[in-house]
């Protein structure tokens, strides 16, 4: 008996370990990239931004203009950073009749995407009259293209304390 007990003993810390890695996982505490550091945060994701309206702009010529660039919600335990949200002076289809492809746009992102450690674009996802690509990027990080001209760069984690525009620099 003495022997089986130290047995069980010695694996019951393992099973605990392997319980609580798993139930953070389901939970979502465990998801979702590491929180990158706040003083990185901004100058990295303005040469993301940069780098994907280039790449935009062959597809297209069309003018950029940066909207929202924040704290999604300031003294959140989940800090989260939206880079920004850009709209731009035209849709990316003009013309009726044209369609929504999306190749040329894939084409030109997702190398782009890639080297900054973003996933390929996803499959068209719409609600209600929006239609839009989407990719999954490091820290917790999400690009959104929507048809209608808007560039989405949101949902990245950061390291900061308190979590304020301010703790970044904005």
């Amino acid at each position: 008996m003495g022997e089986q007990r130290s047995t069980c003993s010695r694996l019951l810390p393992r099973r605990a370990t392997l319980l609580a890695a798993v139930l953070l996982v389901i939970s979502g505490c465990g998801g979702g990239g590491d929180a990158m550091p706040a003083e990185e945060a901004v100058a990295q994701y303005e040469v993301v931004a940069e780098d994907v309206l280039e790449a935009l702009t062959t597809v297209r010529p069309l003018a950029w203009e940066r909207g929202s660039q924040e704290i999604i919600e300031p003294g959140a335990q989940d800090c989260r950073y939206r880079p920004g949200i850009w709209k731009a002076d035209d849709v990316l289809y003009p013309e009726p009749g044209q369609g929504r492809d999306w190749d040329p746009w894939r084409e030109a992102l997702d190398p782009v995407l890639e080297e900054h450690g973003f996933e390929a674009l996803g499959r068209e996802q719409s609600s209600g009259s929006a239609y839009w690509l989407e990719s999954q990027g490091p820290n917790g990080s999400r690009l959104q293209l929507y048809i209608d001209g808007e560039l989405r760069i949101t949902d990245v984690r950061v390291d900061a304390e308190p979590c304020e525009d301010a703790t970044l620099g904005l």
